[in-house]
């Protein structure tokens, strides 16, 4: 997982890092203290381990549905959905990830349009809290799959 400020109105690709400059980078406890994202290294190679993490979270944040939702070119509408998921929304519930395959962004907003950007891989586990503004991009390999953690049934997932 990597951290960064993002310059304040990015132009062109949003698939790419939009660092500001100089670059500032930030730690997932810099994190933690201005927006609440939590976040957890899972190891996806030891089972036991990541059951015993997994478990945990979901515990904490009352856990009873997830689903595997695959990001890709393959997708229909891909641009499309591409434009959906780039648009800041708020949650009623925390926003639960595991990167499961892939690479993607989350962007949360700590203030009014200054936002950070966190970019996911394999085994990163975020948890943005209800109530904060953000979006979702991939980068420009245009795959991720994420497994997604829910407190109730969601529309439109399956399962």
């Amino acid at each position: 997982m990597q951290i960064w400020h993002m310059e304040p109105f990015p132009c062109g690709d949003r698939r790419l890092p939009h660092h500001v400059f100089p670059p500032k980078k930030i730690t997932t406890t810099q994190l933690g203290a201005l927006a609440g994202v939590q976040y957890y290294k899972v190891d996806l190679e030891d089972t036991a381990s990541m059951k015993k993490r997994l478990s945990a979270v979901k515990t904490e944040k009352n856990v009873t549905f997830t689903d595997v939702f695959t990001v890709s070119e393959t997708m229909l509408d891909f641009d499309d959905k591409m434009e959906q998921f780039y648009e800041a929304q708020t949650q009623k519930e925390d926003v639960i990830s595991l990167v499961v395959e892939g690479t993607c962004y989350y962007d949360v907003e700590v203030e009014d349009d200054s936002w950070i950007r966190v970019q996911l891989e394999k085994g990163d586990l975020i948890v943005i809290p209800k109530g904060l503004s953000h979006r979702f991009t991939t980068t420009p390999q245009n795959f991720v799959k994420i497994q997604r953690f829910f407190s109730r049934k969601v529309e439109g997932t399956q399962g």
